[in-house]
């Protein structure tokens, strides 16, 4: 949900000397199990969803209760305070209101009701909770005006929001500087605006990323608008687009999901192939390459039999989960996002080495952390964790996926 440039920066003509040398080498296969027992963890507050932001995360009870952990320094965890945690907390919810979806973005979270009402807490300098204001409210505030769009889908990004009706008309509010919100102008908005789409088409997913946005047709045809610099509108260009615009697929595919964050997205096909485009300087598209910019989608190499049947993507990693439950990612791993036991990334999909007997239903990629959701609704997350984003109780780095305390 940052900006490209924010990964660049870090780069030292050592770093960019040592990818390039990786780039070279074969993968070394790596162990998808530990050896040892089979591992069981009973979650006091068992969560059905879950999503990953920058440095927090977020989860939902089978109830509508939210829960979330990690940074709280602008009220991202909707827990009426600016404290951040090590372990979750409960969101305070406004008097009978549970919630159905939630969606972690930079430094904010939305989520929506059965009755399809919006709700978001956390940064609002730019409108991005789209309450009609710019104030930091701490805790989940409804997205104006009351009862308006009944929204069935809904996606926090970098510093704007964005959702779905019950008809596939899209609506996105917050920060407009790169023409995200697809209303053909470059306006901020303080409360939701109908994106301008395509003559008759209808959207059946919507993913908001760092300052661009993606979505996708009900006849599987992928659309984006907004910052295409990295090649992330997926149009064979560079050049942004203050609507929607199709994405080049390859002939013949379509996609049944889509999935983007900062500066690249990818596609899931119903066969459970992976494709993905824009920023691929530390391999996050998959393709065994790092040959960046992706300008349209192109092939991830997966494994032998491989399928996926859920994507998410990361700051600067990609990851998977195939039916069978078991995870894999690509692309940077400097913090140990993987969850594969080690900080050595990888330009093809590498399988996360889960506890043993552990499966999971869901993958989530943040910044520098990945979260899985397991069948008892035990929540698992490795990577990054100054921040306490992995909510284990610590703020030590993980390797391997460790147990969140909720």
């Amino acid at each position: 949900m940052k900006p490209p440039t924010f990964f660049r920066a870090a780069l030292t003509l050592l770093g960019v000397a040592a990818l390039a040398a990786c780039a070279d080498q074969p993968l070394a296969p790596r162990a998808t199990q530990p050896a040892g027992p089979a591992l069981t963890v009973i979650p006091t507050n068992a969560l059905a969803s879950i999503d990953a932001g920058s440095t927090h995360s977020c989860g939902l009870t089978s109830a509508g209760q939210g829960w979330c952990w990690g940074r709280n320094n602008v009220g991202q965890l909707g827990d009426s305070t600016a404290a951040s945690t090590t372990v979750p907390v409960p969101v305070f919810h406004p008097s009978g209101v549970t919630f159905t979806q939630v969606s972690a973005g930079a430094i904010h979270t939305c989520a929506i009701t059965s009755a399809g009402q919006a709700y978001c807490w956390g940064s609002n300098g730019d409108g991005r909770l789209g309450d009609s204001t710019t104030v930091l409210p701490l805790m989940p505030v409804a997205v104006k005006p009351l009862g308006a769009i009944a929204f069935t889908s809904i996606s926090a990004g970098g510093s704007h929001t964005c959702g779905l009706n019950g008809s596939g008309q899209a609506y996105c509010w917050g920060n407009n500087s790169s023409a995200q919100i697809g209303d053909s102008t470059k306006t901020f908005a303080v409360t939701p605006v109908a994106v301008r789409m395509p003559a008759g088409v209808t959207f059946s997913a919507i993913a908001a990323g760092g300052t661009h946005t993606c979505a996708l047709a009900t006849t599987g045809q992928a659309y984006c608008w907004g910052y295409g610099g990295d090649g992330a509108v997926g149009n064979n260009s560079t050049l942004g687009s203050r609507i929607p615009v199709a994405v080049q697929q390859p002939a013949g595919v379509t996609f049944t999901s889509i999935a983007t964050e900062y500066n690249h997205s990818c596609g899931l096909t119903s066969g459970g192939q992976a494709y993905c485009w824009g920023y691929n300087f530390y391999g996050q598209v998959g393709d065994s390459t790092t040959v960046s910019p992706r300008k349209v989608p192109v092939a991830v190499v997966q494994p032998a039999g491989v399928t996926f049947v859920q994507l998410s993507t990361g700051g600067s990693h990609t990851c998977g989960v195939t039916s069978g439950g078991q995870a894999y990612c690509w692309g940077r791993n400097t913090q140990g996002q993987f969850g594969d036991g080690t900080l050595t990334g990888a330009l093809t999909p590498t399988a996360v080495s889960q506890p043993l007997g552990v499966s999971y239903g869901l993958v989530t990629a943040g910044s520098e952390q990945t979260c899985g959701l397991d069948g008892v609704g035990q929540a698992w997350c490795s990577g990054r964790n100054d921040f306490s984003q992995l909510g284990d109780g610590s703020t030590t780095r993980r390797t391997s996926p460790v147990a969140v305390s909720h």
